[in-house]
């Protein structure tokens, strides 16, 4: 089995502004999985792939015929799942902070881990969680009026973190740097090759694997 934290393609959907999980009906499959649930416990069958990262509730079903059980996002640790193909891809309900300065969040969202080590967790997130004819996950984006380019959202969790905080926005050139500055501590080498331009924002996919290259041992 395949153990990749996040292999998708991404795509652009040109729309005026909605509210994606109202308008978004998942028409997701199945897929084998287990749910962890807060109190530790875990139910194992046949889970509908999250379709948006708002949603409130998740489907599963101990066979391939039976009967959906509605389990509540509040309720979740943890959506273990695996695509046909054995790619596991993992979710997990996390609260949200947008912001340098503040603890403040709303709810939680339903976030696609896409990096991690034993000290942090990196998350994307934006639009909506399709399955491919391919049988794998990817991210349709909403292309939001009054934005440039369709923005991919990734949130960092760090071992001491009640909250995940946001790292950066794709769309976004500004105020990289302050959050490198403010999150990545941990590692001076890399912070210094992106205080002399050497690594930007363009960069995230090196960076965040250089980072958790360091912090592997935390």
């Amino acid at each position: 089995m395949k153990n990749i934290y996040t292999i998708f393609t991404l795509f652009l959907l040109f729309l005026a502004p909605i509210n994606v999980s109202a308008q978004n009906i998942n028409t997701n499959p199945f897929w084998e999985g287990e749910i962890i649930l807060n109190d530790g416990t875990s139910q194992q069958g046949f889970i509908q792939v999250p379709n948006n990262p708002a949603q409130g509730k998740v489907l599963i079903k101990s066979t391939k015929n039976g009967k959906n059980k509605k389990v509540k996002k509040k309720d979740i640790q943890t959506i273990k799942l695996t695509s046909q193909s054995g790619t596991v891809y993992q979710f997990e309900p996390v609260k949200v902070v947008l912001t340098l300065k503040g603890n403040s969040s709303l709810g939680k969202s339903l976030l696609l881990i896409s990096k991690e080590n034993d000290y942090a967790k990196f998350y994307v997130s934006y639009g909506v969680y399709r399955v491919n004819k391919d049988g794998e996950l990817y991210m349709l984006y909403r292309y939001m009026q009054g934005r440039d380019f369709p923005s991919l959202e990734y949130y960092i969790k760090k071992r001491d973190f009640e909250k995940a905080r946001l790292f950066h926005e794709t769309n976004l050139s500004r105020g990289f740097k302050k959050s490198a500055n403010a999150y990545l501590k941990e590692d001076p080498a890399l912070l210094k090759k992106i205080n002399n331009n050497e690594l930007n924002f363009k960069d995230i996919d090196e960076i965040i694997e250089m980072y958790l290259e360091t912090t592997k041992n935390l």
